[in-house]
């Protein structure tokens, strides 16, 4: 098995049904429950392309991208890598995945050893996963440095002596210096100051035409999604509502949730907003969630048969929508 085998017309990445459910306890005396984080995901994803995962928080957004990396096994459902499948890993096929799909965490203030150095923290993921001596551990660190606009003199530097833009371009270096194909960015941006993050931002769009890096972008900022983003996957309760090139979906959203998140965003132009009914109500509780379309309860469109039956993702106007009302309400 060799995951870092790219093969012609095969996807870098496959996810087929992917499900993760966790049980929790609800007190003494009480049975225990069932939360249904991720309830049944589907998406390809191809070499040097980004797909933006966004949703509200609760949506199963980070939980898809702990699947994705393998820090959770899912529950039930399939993962393929360069159109192998992973299951059960060996220590060799692990160190291979690892050296394939990492990842970049939200908080860079708490996803760095306070304890170690940069050249420290850069240097343990080639010494696991990679047979190199030390002086060509230290090459490949610094190399990585220079490559996300860190200088030489931070390899024996600690993390509480940067900025939170520095942290954040040393956990990318991290996530990059093993060379993987696939990177899952989970709010890479959203613990920066807004002029920081359109510095980072661009670092990793440079990044991915450097290094031919594909990205699973998780985001709940629509304003950063567009600007970075081929596709975006709008999720709901563990399910996927809406999914379809990026700017089609926000020139003319179709799914009802969809519309309200977009219609969320603030714009100056009128001309450029969404319109769309206000939603009614909170998302729902992942425990207990509504039959049918978890959506119904808070949707302005919603009859009887949306309250019964749970719509599939279907082909319309060249993107996938789960909904039964497609057709009356774009």
């Amino acid at each position: 098995m060799s995951f870092l085998d790219t093969k012609p017309g095969v996807p870098l990445l496959e996810s087929d049904d992917l499900v993760r459910h966790y049980e929790v306890s609800r007190g003494l005396g009480k049975p225990s429950a069932m939360v249904k984080a991720l309830d049944g995901v589907s998406f390809t994803l191809e070499a040097k392309k980004t797909l933006a995962v966004v949703g509200e928080s609760g949506c199963g957004k980070s939980t898809l991208g702990r699947q994705l990396t393998l820090i959770e096994k899912p529950s039930a459902g399939g993962l393929k890598i360069n159109g192998e499948a992973v299951g059960d890993l060996s220590d060799k096929e692990a160190k291979l995945f690892r050296r394939t799909v990492q990842m970049i965490f939200q908080n860079p203030y708490g996803s760095l050893n306070p304890r170690k150095k940069v050249g420290q923290i850069l240097g343990e993921p080639v010494l696991l996963n990679m047979d190199l001596g030390r002086k060509e551990r230290e090459e490949r660190v610094r190399e990585t440095m220079a490559k996300v606009g860190l200088r030489p003199e931070f390899y024996g530097r600690y993390p509480h002596m940067f900025s939170g833009g520095q942290r954040q371009r040393i956990a990318i270096a991290r996530a990059l210096i093993l060379e993987p194909k696939v990177i899952v960015a989970d709010e890479p941006v959203s613990a920066l100051d807004v002029s920081v993050q359109a510095q980072v931002l661009n670092l990793m769009m440079d990044l991915q035409e450097e290094m031919n890096v594909a990205y699973v972008f998780i985001s709940h900022d629509l304003s950063v999604v567009r600007h970075i983003a081929d596709d975006v996957m709008v999720m709901y309760l563990g399910r996927v509502a809406e999914k379809g090139p990026t700017e089609e979906i926000f020139a003319k959203p179709l799914h009802p949730y969809t519309r309200a998140l977009l219609a969320s965003a603030p714009k100056i132009d009128p001309a450029h907003r969404v319109k769309a009914e206000p939603l009614t109500g909170e998302l729902p509780s992942p425990i207990n969630p509504p039959s049918g379309c978890a959506f119904h309860k808070r949707c302005p469109f919603a009859t009887d048969h949306c309250a019964q039956v749970r719509p599939e993702l279907r082909m319309y106007e060249g993107r996938e929508v789960a909904c039964h009302r497609v057709e009356e309400i774009a």
